[in-house]
């Protein structure tokens, strides 16, 4: 990949300075108010978003803030990146990924009573959502770059080893907007931190994401995972081998909590919400075969986008794990989060 940007450089710098132009337009165009954001009255909007393309740690922090507020007064709404279906659905039980994506559908099958919606159009679906049902809150799912709409609070997620302001705007990095775009972020809160994080590191991170006085920051680690099979918590044994299959942006984290507990297993990486094929899977299959293996661990979110076709097929070779991640935030800063997302609502 690097090889690649070195010899196509020239191109690529003329791509990203138009991009870079492009957005700087587009921004300044709304915050002149030349470009209006419609704003809902009487509606509280949290918008989690990112800078970058792919996984930071985005969905865990909404999981977070869902089971901090009422239930029964908030929605969900993101445009369901990558489903396969398009337009206004309201997640219902019969829904799957290819409906509504597969992050959706995770949080609506976990969720069982909250409004969860999938749209492309936000302003649209806020309509209809508030039309039907009592919603004091609407969380926008990866919003941060939807400047139709104003946002009561709009927190950005960025990963403790993979900072945005280490990195660079497509396509000669993995940015979808430059640095300059965090400024519109009243919180950014740091992902997937080691749970001993120093004061100073801290500080030195402080100093690389360049936050202005208004904005306050977060850091926030992976508390636990949690091995599961048929609804219930097992333990892995470490005598037994493993298949690991995933398709997230970073299973980074996941393979060295595998490691660190022992475990033996052959890793199987697709891209992020990869839509897995019957042929895949007979095709791990037939290499489990080959191996002697009869153990599969996936995500939570892989297993909320397999279909129940594709999941009885798996199922009727493996014993079938998925890992749960709990995200929570390090020592007195849940506390201090939390206080300041009981202010906007």
């Amino acid at each position: 990949m690097k090889l690649l940007i070195v010899i196509f450089f020239p191109v690529l710098l003329i791509i990203y300075l138009l991009h870079q132009l492009i957005l700087f337009l587009r921004n300044k165009l709304y915050d002149y108010n030349i470009l209006k954001s419609h704003k809902f009255k009487h509606l509280n909007i949290i918008s989690i978003g990112s800078l970058k393309f792919g996984g930071a740690g985005k969905t865990p922090l909404v999981e977070y803030i869902i089971n901090h507020l009422s239930q029964t007064k908030i929605a969900v709404l993101s445009r369901g990146y990558k489903r396969k279906k398009s337009g206004f659905i309201i997640a219902k039980k019969h829904h799957t990924a290819f409906d509504i994506g597969d992050e959706l559908n995770m949080i609506s099958k976990k969720n069982k009573n909250l409004v969860v919606v999938a749209d492309k159009n936000r302003q649209r679906a806020i309509k209809k959502i508030i039309e039907k049902n009592n919603i004091k809150t609407i969380i926008l799912d990866d919003a941060h770059q939807y400047r139709k709409l104003k946002k009561n609070l709009n927190i950005i997620v960025t990963e403790y080893n993979k900072l945005y302001s280490d990195d660079y705007l497509f396509p000669l990095g993995k940015l979808r907007e430059s640095c300059l775009g965090a400024k519109r972020a009243g919180i950014i809160v740091v992902t997937k931190c080691p749970k001993n994080i120093t004061k100073k590191n801290k500080n030195v991170i402080r100093k690389k994401l360049a936050l202005n006085k208004t904005q306050k920051i977060f850091f926030s680690y992976i508390k636990s995972y949690k091995f599961i099979n048929n609804n219930k918590i097992i333990t892995l044994d470490s005598t037994k081998k493993y298949f690991l299959l995933t398709g997230i942006a970073s299973p980074e984290l996941l393979i060295q909590k595998l490691k660190k507990i022992s475990i033996k297993f052959m890793n199987f990486n697709y891209h992020d919400h990869h839509y897995f094929t019957k042929k895949e899977i007979e095709n791990l299959i037939t290499k489990a075969k080959k191996n002697k293996i009869d153990n599969l661990i996936i995500t939570e979110k892989d297993y909320y986008r397999f279909s129940k076709e594709h999941l009885h097929l798996i199922q009727s070779h493996f014993f079938l794990i998925y890992t749960q991640i709990e995200f929570d935030f390090i020592n007195e800063e849940k506390l201090i989060f939390n206080k300041q997302l009981t202010k906007f609502i």
